[in-house]
C-alpha cells in the first residue's frame, strides 16, 4: 500500500492525483469486499485448514507472476550501485521503520489521520459482531451468508474510492480556479464533508435502529443497505485525505501514506 500510492502520488498531476490514488484505494480493497465471503464459504462448505492451503499457493502464484512479469528497472552502470559494492564487501543500510511515524507530528497529517481513524471505526463497530448483531436478529447461522453480509459494506469502498477521488480533484481545481492559480493542500479536504458529516453518521444510526426494531427481510435489506452507505461514506472521507496526505508531503509520499496505513490499522485493532 505504502509504495504503490507513492508511486501513483508521483506519476500523476496534482488535478488527477486524486483519481488515481481512489482507483488504487479501490482495487485493493477489493480483497476486503470478498474475503468475509470466500472465508465463510470454505470454513461452511470446505475446511479453514484448506484456506491456509489455498493462500499459501495463490502467494507462490502471486511472486510467480511478480518475476516473470516485472522486469528489472535498474540499468546497470546508471546508479553507480556497482563502485560502491567494488569498494565494500559487506554493504549495510540502516532503515528506521519508525521514521514514517514521525511526519504525523505535523498537527495538520496528525489531525486527518485522526479523522481517518475514527471514521474507520464505523466500518469496523458494523462489521467486527456482526454474528452476534445482523446473525442473531434475522437467524442467520450459515457462515457463508454472514460472509456475503459484508459483500454491501466491500462494494461500498470499492465504489467510494474512485469517486472520492474524483470529486477531491474537482475541488481542488475549483477552489485552485478561484483563487487565480494559487493552491492550497487542504482544499482536497472540503470533499470529506459528505461522507463525514452525512453517510457515515447517518448510516451506522440507521444500522442501529433497523436491527432494534426491524425485523424480517425487510430489515435485513435495509441494514444491507445500510453497510454499502458506511463502506461509500468512510472512503469518501479516507480516499481524500490519502491524497492530501500526499500532497502536502509529496516528496516523501510513501512514508506518509505508511504511517497512513499503520495508524489506522492500529486504531481499528484497538
Amino acid at each position: 500500500m505504502s509504495p504503490g500510492a507513492g508511486v501513483i502520488g508521483d506519476i500523476y498531476k496534482l488535478e488527477e492525483r486524486g483519481t488515481g490514488i481512489g482507483i488504487f484505494f479501490g482495487a485493493s480493497l477489493l480483497g476486503f469486499a470478498f474475503a468475509p465471503f470466500f472465508g465463510g464459504a470454505t470454513a461452511q462448505y470446505w475446511s479453514w485448514r484448506n484456506l491456509h492451503y489455498s493462500l499459501a499457493v495463490w502467494g507462490l502464484l502471486e511472486m510467480l507472476l511478480i518475476y516473470i512479469s516485472f522486469p528489472e528497472t535498474s540499468h546497470p552502470g546508471t546508479m553507480g550501485i556497482e563502485k560502491i559494492m567494488h569498494r565494500r564487501k559487506c554493504h549495510i543500510i540502516w532503515v528506521n521503520p519508525l521514521s514514517s511515524l514521525w511526519l504525523l507530528r505535523s498537527p495538520n497529517l496528525f489531525a486527518t489521520t485522526l479523522a481517518s481513524g475514527f471514521i474507520l471505526l464505523s466500518d469496523y463497530v458494523l462489521l467486527v459482531p456482526m454474528t452476534y448483531t445482523i446473525g442473531v436478529r434475522y437467524g442467520i447461522t450459515n457462515e457463508a451468508i454472514i460472509g456475503a453480509c459484508f459483500l454491501p459494506n466491500g462494494v461500498g469502498n470499492f465504489i467510494g474510492a474512485p469517486v472520492a477521488g474524483r470529486l477531491s480533484d474537482i475541488v481542488v481545481r475549483k477552489w485552485r480556479a478561484r483563487r487565480k492559480g494559487v493552491w492550497h493542500p487542504e482544499d482536497r479536504l472540503k470533499a470529506t464533508w459528505i461522507g463525514g458529516l452525512c453517510i457515515v453518521p447517518l448510516s451506522i444510526t440507521a444500522s442501529g435502529l433497523l436491527t432494534a426494531y426491524a425485523g424480517g427481510p425487510m430489515g435485513l435489506s435495509l441494514n444491507l443497505l445500510c453497510l454499502f452507505m458506511n463502506g461509500l461514506g468512510v472512503l469518501f472521507v479516507t480516499s481524500p485525505i490519502g491524497s492530501y496526505n500526499v500532497d502536502a508531503e509529496h516528496s516523501r509520499s510513501a512514508q506518509i501514506i505508511a504511517a497512513l496505513c499503520v495508524s489506522l490499522s492500529n486504531m481499528a485493532r484497538l
